[in-house]
């Protein structure tokens, strides 16, 4: 396994760039290909993969457009054509591994724990029908060709590194740091499972060292509403911020994960505290907001 070359699809994306660093610092030989050096979404676009991928390769998926740029009917047709022209593409070049980055969205909100095995119901964004659909375009091509592919489905994911500011501990950080202020909508009730970058990244090398195959949830088993986020933030940040309540736009809806498979997985996994992941994470922010550095980059995650 230490010989197999990675090679990650979307390494310039929050998720692909920390798991580049995290593989890189293993000693691992990395390549990675963003959008303008190899565009999925047309067929003629994997031309610059060819004669790099192999039988000793592993293929990390981690491209996509995410909703921030829009949960579009053009958006979930672009993230498609990205995971159709991959599954083709590795038919006839089939590597040692898969990996498809998907999501936790493929699932419904519900009361009870979530596991593999609970039905997916990817129809309430057009993101969670496009991850659902990779899924299931890359199973058939694996399928096809022999390749071991493994499908994650991370819960939210916030740290260092992340572009895309969504509800949560990546928004409620950039917000204390620009206008010392928190922005909560209703009583910030929601309980989610929130999943630090740099425990994502070792649990994802863990399970590729470990040859796993088939589809695991990547979440700490752990859920904490909003406002739990928020007072654990207020322990970690220097200085005082305040807290806004806005109209909430949907009714209360929870989310718990049983981690089962997972630990059986990773046997002995110490999954980052709150208070150190957020600790981390601001001031990181807080240090590329000094230098300029928009996207909250440098200096990167430690674990």
């Amino acid at each position: 396994m230490p010989d197999r070359k990675i090679v990650i699809l979307g390494h310039t994306g929050f998720i692909g760039r920390a798991l580049q660093v995290h593989f890189e610092r293993e000693g691992r030989e990395v390549v990675g290909f963003s959008s303008r050096a190899a565009d999925l979404r047309r067929p003629d676009g994997l031309r610059p993969l060819d004669g790099v991928i192999d039988r000793r390769t592993v293929v990390i998926f981690a491209s996509a457009i995410t909703r921030d740029r829009g949960d579009t009917l053009g958006t979930l047709l672009d993230n498609v054509a990205m995971a159709g022209h991959l599954a083709a593409f590795l038919e006839s070049h089939p590597p040692a591994q898969c990996v498809c980055l998907s999501s936790d969205a493929v699932y419904a909100a519900q009361e009870d724990p979530i596991t593999e095995d609970t039905p997916v119901c990817p129809g309430g964004t057009f993101y969670a029908i496009a991850k659902y659909t990779a899924e299931c375009l890359l199973r058939r091509s694996a399928e096809a060709a022999s390749i071991p592919l493994l499908v994650l489905r991370p819960t939210a994911v916030f740290g260092p590194g992340d572009t895309h500011r969504a509800y949560g501990p990546n928004a409620f950080l950039r917000d204390v740091i620009d206008r010392r202020e928190v922005r909560l909508f209703g009583q910030g009730e929601e309980r989610r499972d929130h999943l630090y970058i740099g425990d994502l990244v070792r649990l994802v090398a863990r399970l590729v060292q470990s040859e796993v195959v088939g589809t695991v949830n990547l979440a700490t088993g752990v859920s904490r509403s909003f406002a739990e986020v928020v007072e654990c933030l207020r322990r970690v940040v220097p200085f005082e911020f305040r807290v806004s309540h806005l109209p909430r736009r949907v009714p209360v809806t929870h989310r718990r994960f049983d981690i089962a498979r997972l630990a059986r997985q990773v046997p002995g996994f110490a999954f980052t505290s709150p208070e150190d992941a957020l600790r981390e994470a601001f001031e990181c922010l807080r240090a590329a907001t000094v230098s300029g550095d928009a996207d909250g980059r440098a200096p990167g995650p430690t674990a």
